[in-house]
């Protein structure tokens, strides 16, 4: 292992959690930055109120995260971002545009370096800044309240989330619980191969419906209440659809293998292939590449 000098480096040798980016979060506080690229394949056809809808093709994305420890206790979080490109091969038309920011702040109520544990509370707001375009900018935002924790066994860390997902406007946004799981094993000092499972729960839907003009609001700027209005799913980690048909199937999973590559003691790479474990056309992920970089800062 990496030598440890002190409480703080005890957490060091422990990586941050690659899939489900948003809500897969960090329980300790540190000062980094966090570029990511991802490219997911849609599924071939999704469930919607008139049967199962051709869709397939691809979206690929760029963002960056970044926290600012103030503390060993408390941090600023940036948690969403980016540029989205979503390029469908069937029924829907393509898009490309800004996601919606999300940023707030964490507490940790548990530090205890000596037993290699973190219990950390954090708080987000999702401004509905980006583009319709591909379904953000929907509604008056969401807070998202969430508990995050991070266990070590020397080599061998267990870390997850637990949050809910809660619309200021409950008829524009689902209402979703999730959590998410990290397990990794330090092989090396630098290299950590991973399992991750991610899970969204609709608790309720929204009351988003099929525009008047229906199937003419493909390639107009209702596609989206359309999409809406017709899936019998949410769309979870990237998307919130706030359909009134969401809760037609409530449950989401995915799983993630990958790996994380220490490179320097400020740099890490990180590698995952995530997949849907629940019926694919339920949601809008069939699997996803996700490649990032973690520059860190040391307090």
């Amino acid at each position: 292992m990496v030598p440890q000098t002190g409480h703080a480096d005890e957490f060091d040798r422990y990586i941050m959690p690659v899939s489900n980016p948003v809500f897969n979060a960090e329980a300790r506080n540190k000062t980094m930055v966090r570029p990511l690229y991802f490219h997911q394949n849609l599924p071939e056809k999704v469930q919607t109120i008139v049967g199962k809808v051709p869709v397939d093709g691809k979206v690929t994305g760029i963002a960056v995260q970044a926290t600012i420890a103030l503390s060993e206790r408390f941090s600023i979080v940036a948690v969403k971002d980016g540029y989205l490109d979503s390029e469908p091969d069937e029924t829907l038309s393509a898009h490309s545009g800004w996601g919606d920011l999300a940023a707030g702040l964490q507490y940790s109520l548990i530090y205890d370096p000596e037993n290699q544990f973190i219990l950390s509370a954090r708080g987000v707001y999702e401004l509905p800044s980006g583009d319709d375009e591909i379904y953000q900018g929907n509604g008056d935002g969401t807070i998202t309240p969430s508990l995050l924790f991070l266990k070590g066994f020397d080599r061998l860390q267990l870390s997850g989330a637990l949050g809910v997902i809660l619309p200021i406007d409950s008829g524009e946004e689902d209402t979703l619980l999730y959590d998410s799981w990290h397990l990794s094993y330090a092989v090396t000092d630098w290299f950590f191969p991973l399992v991750e499972f991610n899970h969204f729960y609709v608790l309720e839907s929204g009351d988003r419906d099929v525009p008047a003009s229906g199937l003419g609001a493909i390639g107009t700027g209702d596609e989206d209440d359309l999409v809406a209005g017709i899936a019998e799913f949410s769309g979870c980690d990237l998307i919130n659809l706030g359909g009134s048909n969401s809760d037609e199937n409530r449950n989401y999973a995915t799983m993630a293998l990958g790996a994380r590559f220490r490179l320097t003691e400020w740099l890490d790479a990180g590698a995952a292939y995530e997949f849907a474990v629940t019926d694919e056309s339920h949601g809008l992920l069939d699997d996803r590449y996700i490649f990032d970089m973690v520059i860190s800062v040391p307090l």
